[in-house]
């Protein structure tokens, strides 16, 4: 905890650093004596889980409930800006502009929460953030929604609730819709709705009042009778919705923007060492990016590892008094300069040198810290030649993944030199998971032998970064998707400012719809990363499922052609766009590559080149039906690519089979499913539905891996027991 932010009914609010996730939060603790109310709690526990599910703009996001040495906590998203309840304290009345610009973002941030089927309750200028970067947050999910005591209180603020909820019946979109209109009333009018000494009098006079009345010349008579329709005391006469107030206000809201293209990072406590890292630039030849790729990683995990620091990665450096900038240059060495409002501090040259890494990496790090008056940290170098080897391998595979067999082959030169470091176990495990995926005829036990070198390297080196992100790429392949959050999420908790670790999150995220939090680690993982490419294409899906193709396009132009490419990921997001004959020429292309399935890829581009559904139809159905393969994600990948064939030819049965198919093999692609323009003819069907209710479970699932209570005592194992993962694997 960095600082106390305030106090309420439930506990007091720091602002508070975890450091597994690596984020500032808003951390509530809980006061002791409802903390020790049992069903308080399962309520709250309950309430929380619900919220976790709401990720919008206009959402303060709900992360977990936990509890550590006896203390009850729950961490939100830290919102930098103020309450509208202080800004009506400075203003009384606000302009019809910015009154209904507001309430019309409030109303979106409650529509996404019903949509959850999630009430809010509480909707009050205290629960309404107006943020630094522009945007009106709702705040209080999960958590203004419980009873402060276990004696039948009522739920919410008695001057704002909706007069039903004050009867004690159950809320529905509508109280909130209530709630709304009466913080609106107050916006305009500068005064509340309703007063009164004590709370029997205002829970009175909801009942007595028809709907709220604008004063003279603080509406104009049709905004004021918008505020009369929401505030409507009998519910059949009520805006019921949202969505319904949202398209009310249409008229008179403007979105409110943020001040900046994109969202502005919470900006670090008083105490912390604020320290931007930006990433070198090279003039270096091929044969040593990996080099100068090893000590800026090496440089960020341990200055991240240091008590009071927030090590903040960057593309380019930024212009933010009081920020400690570090630059590096590579050429024949990488130099290193930290400064302070354009004031140099220290400037130091570092040999690019695989025998010379751990000493260029902690003398930059030891004068960093004398800089910052930090504590000295040493650790031993490595083996030089099996490093040199490992390093190699990272490189090809995060750069080039149709280059695996070749960064296998190194790591099968490094664990010659090396057989016991749990470093090139982890990397191996990643490359023949990897392998299993994208190459049909690997040998039936590539998985399993997978699993056995992250064992390995769990058991070996239990707070390594490179042993939970092993970990999490065989769970993920063999169906535990969870688990694989789990330790996805563990890794970052061992390195922070590793972008493979924030990568996989997003990768995970993003597939789950939750793509607000997605988003955000895959662009931390490119700050920290920026030659990680493979993020780039993971936000390019993104982008083509939700047809934003204009963000699409400038994205894929930025990738550009090079040994990057993924052309069958290009070919794949014309089809989604409609444009099925401008993909015709990038097929020889995707062959040349060694693509995922070259006879499927082939049946495919026949489908939706030529429209020969009818003769590829039974091909195509026994891709999508093949279960021999142990790589139940690569299984589950081929069933969504022929369920694309044929919702695009209009076969639903067969698109609803295949969609069954990808479920059985433990699918959790939610963005895919619910945003995929190829499944449209499916969707309405029950089938469709109910595949689609599995699929959210599993999705919720990995949100609870992530932000799920728990008990903090130390790190917790995630990983399954040898026998229970070698027993999946060969009953598969």
């Amino acid at each position: 905890m960095l600082e106390l932010l305030g106090t309420g009914g439930m506990g007091d609010v720091y602002r508070a650093h975890d450091r597994e996730l690596d984020e500032l939060v808003a951390l509530k603790v809980i006061h002791a004596d409802l903390a020790a109310d049992p069903i308080l709690i399962a309520r709250f526990r309950h309430e929380v889980k619900l919220a976790r599910r709401v990720t919008h703009t206009n959402v303060a996001r709900t992360f977990e409930l936990g509890s550590a040495n006896g203390i009850m906590f729950c961490t939100m998203e830290l919102i930098e800006g103020e309450s509208l309840t202080r800004r009506l304290a400075g203003h009384r009345k606000l302009s019809v502009a910015e009154a209904t610009a507001i309430a019309a973002a409030v109303c979106e941030g409650l529509g996404a929460a019903h949509a959850a089927d999630v009430i809010h309750r509480d909707i009050k200028p205290d629960n309404i953030l107006l943020a630094a970067d522009g945007r009106v947050i709702v705040a209080d999910f999960g958590v203004a929604s419980v009873r402060v005591r276990g004696d039948g209180e009522l739920s919410g603020t008695p001057a704002y609730m909706a007069p039903e909820q004050a009867l004690g019946q159950a809320p529905t979109p509508a109280a909130d819709v209530y709630a709304v209109g009466v913080v609106l009333y107050e916006m305009l009018s500068g005064r509340r709705a309703f007063t009164g000494s004590d709370v029997t009098t205002i829970l009175s006079a909801k009942q007595t009042t028809q709907r709220l009345t604008m004063p003279p010349g603080d509406a104009s008579p049709e905004l004021a009778e918008v505020i009369a329709r929401a505030t409507e005391r009998d519910l059949a006469a009520r805006l019921p919705t949202a969505a319904a107030l949202l398209h009310a206000l249409s008229p008179w809201a403007r979105p409110r923007r943020a001040t900046s293209a994109s969202p502005i990072k919470p900006t670090v406590a008083s105490g912390l060492h604020h320290l931007i890292i930006v990433a070198p630039r090279d003039g270096v030849d091929e044969s040593r990016t990996h080099l100068v790729d090893a000590i800026y990683d090496e440089l960020l995990t341990r200055l991240a590892r240091r008590p009071r620091v927030k090590v903040q990665p960057r593309v380019e450096a930024p212009l933010e008094p009081g920020a400690t900038v570090i630059t590096m240059v590579a050429d024949t060495h990488l130099e290193l300069t930290m400064s302070r409002d354009g004031t140099k501090i220290l400037t130091t040259r570092l040999p690019i040198a695989v025998e010379q890494i751990g000493m260029a990496a902690e003398a930059a790090t030891n004068a960093i810290a004398a800089a910052l008056s930090l504590d000295d940290e040493r650790v031993p170098d490595p083996n030089a030649a099996a490093f040199d080897l490992l390093l190699r391998a990272r490189h090809i595979v995060a750069r080039d993944l149709a280059r695996t067999g070749e960064a296998i082959e190194l790591l099968s030169q490094a664990s010659a030199l090396a057989p016991h470091d749990p470093r090139i176990a982890a990397a191996d495990a990643i490359s023949q998971v990897r392998r299993a995926f994208f190459v049909a005829s690997a040998q039936p036990n590539v998985l399993m032998h997978a699993a056995e070198l992250a064992r390995a390297a769990v058991a070996a080196a239990p707070e390594s970064v490179d042993s939970h992100l092993a970990m999490g790429h065989v769970e993920l392949h063999i169906g535990e998707c969870h688990t694989a959050a789990a330790h996805f999420r563990r890794a970052i908790s061992c390195a922070p400012l590793n972008a493979e670790a924030h990568e996989q999150l997003g990768r995970l995220l993003l597939e789950a719809g939750f793509l607000e939090p997605a988003l955000a680690r895959l662009d931390d993982a490119i700050a920290i990363a920026p030659q990680r490419w493979t993020a780039r294409w993971e936000i390019a899906r993104a982008y083509a499922l939700d047809a934003r193709w204009d963000d699409h396009d400038h994205l894929l132009q930025e990738i550009g052609h090079t040994s990057r490419e993924r052309v069958f990921a290009r070919a794949r997001f014309m089809w989604w766009r409609g444009r099925f004959e401008e993909s015709r020429p990038l097929l020889q292309s995707i062959l040349d590559t060694a693509a995922f399935d070259p006879v499927l890829i082939k049946q495919l581009f026949a489908v939706f080149c030529d429209g020969a559904w009818e003769s590829h139809r039974e091909a195509v159905l026994s891709v999508g039906r093949e279960t021999s393969s142990r790589d139940l994600r690569r299984r589950a990948f081929a069933a969504q690519l022929a369920a694309e064939g044929a919702g695009h030819a209009g076969d639903v049965a067969a698109c609803n089979q295949l969609i069954t198919n990808a479920v059985d093999a433990g699918l959790f692609d939610l963005h895919w499913l619910d945003r995929c323009p190829l499944l449209a003819s499916a969707r309405p069907t029950p089938q469709f539905q109910a595949l689609r209710a599995v699929v959210k479970k599993r999705a919720d699932a990995i949100l609870d891996a992530l932000y799920g209570d728990h008990e903090v005592v130390g790190h917790v194992e995630t990983e399954l027991a040898p026998s229970a993962l070698v027993s999946q694997l060969r009953s598969r």
